[in-house]
């Protein structure tokens, strides 16, 4: 089948459907194998579509396959962005550490240190919130340049969002005040004693570690707030919700913290130092070399497309 007006709003269609793509780039949709699926069988049609049209003499014909082959190009750059990252995510990283976008990426994201509280001149336990900060370093082959909470920038197909998230450090004693080692098996950071609780539950943040001394494993969910008015509960300030249990077996503690306040439960004692900390959200969106070529094809195309029927009409 030639290239021809059905092409053109196949076409069209596609460049549509990036546009918004390159818009919403956090979208889940656009993340979705049925998505990428849809894109490249389009990408498939027109580019077939183009090459057969490119074969004819018709000049109306030829701008229509310059037509597809722009939005066969288009297709391309939106399937690759689907999968460049998967679906939107935090970046995984901890104070002070530099977490690469992807493996074997140039682009990069440098985390700021944490300014740890003041000792307290009983048992060496902070007194203090810890200190906050607003913005990362995103680091590439250029300039370093620094992203601040609230701001959204692009890089290549990578897209970077900062967003103000919570974050805790852990001290875990014993029981009798003696202070044990905790580790993040699932961490950027295994021996980090900062929470930065990457994974997601709605309002919810979640987070895991592990304290080998004791063979213990703690969940802890942390929570901005809380209401309940069925029981009256109205909480408006962060807490986290602690679960201890053995190591790959049974629970045996579950209650809240708030910060600095040490709780004891399954032979541990905790304290948790809330504060907060940038969060960076990854996705991707088309590259914009590629989503621009394909898009100029196809206005050259149109208009070519256009002043071609004119052309035509006074001859009929």
């Amino acid at each position: 089948m030639r290239a021809g007006a059905t092409t053109l709003a196949i076409a069209i269609v596609t460049a549509a459907a990036a546009a918004v793509f390159e818009l919403r780039p956090f979208e889940p949709f656009f993340h979705s194998w049925g998505f990428a699926v849809v894109a490249a069988l389009a990408g498939l049609l027109l580019l077939a579509q183009g090459i057969a049209g490119l074969r004819t003499l018709d000049a109306s014909e030829g701008f229509a396959a310059l037509g597809a082959l722009g939005g066969a190009l288009v297709c391309a750059s939106m399937v690759v962005a689907a999968f460049a990252v998967g679906r939107p995510h935090l970046l995984a990283g901890a104070p002070g550490q530099t977490t690469p976008v992807s493996s074997g990426a140039s682009l990069a994201v440098q985390f700021p240190q944490v300014a740890a509280p003041s000792s307290a001149p009983i048992a060496g336990v902070p007194d203090s919130e810890l200190g906050s900060s607003d913005s990362v370093m995103v680091l590439t082959r250029g300039q370093p340049r620094e992203l601040h909470v609230g701001q959204t920038t692009k890089i290549g197909q990578y897209v970077l969002r900062v967003a103000q998230g919570p974050i805790a450090r852990v001290i875990a004693a014993t029981l009798d005040g003696k202070r044990v080692t905790i580790t993040q098996p699932q961490g950027s950071a295994f021996a980090s004693p900062y929470l930065l609780f990457p994974a997601l539950a709605g309002e919810q943040r979640l987070d895991f570690f592990a304290v080998p001394p004791l063979h213990r494993t703690v969940d802890v969910t942390y929570f901005p707030h809380y209401r309940d008015e069925s029981r009256g509960i109205d909480i408006e300030t962060p807490f986290v919700l602690v679960q201890v249990s053995e190591q790959n077996g049974a629970p045996l503690y579950r209650g809240p913290a708030v910060s600095k306040r040490t709780i004891r439960g399954g032979g541990l004692a905790l304290t948790f130092f809330l504060g907060q900390y940038p969060s960076v959200e990854l996705a991707s969106s088309p590259a914009l070399l590629p989503m621009a070529i394909g898009v100029l094809m196809l206005a050259a195309s149109l208009a070519g497309y256009g002043w071609a029927a004119l052309r035509r009409s006074p001859a009929r």
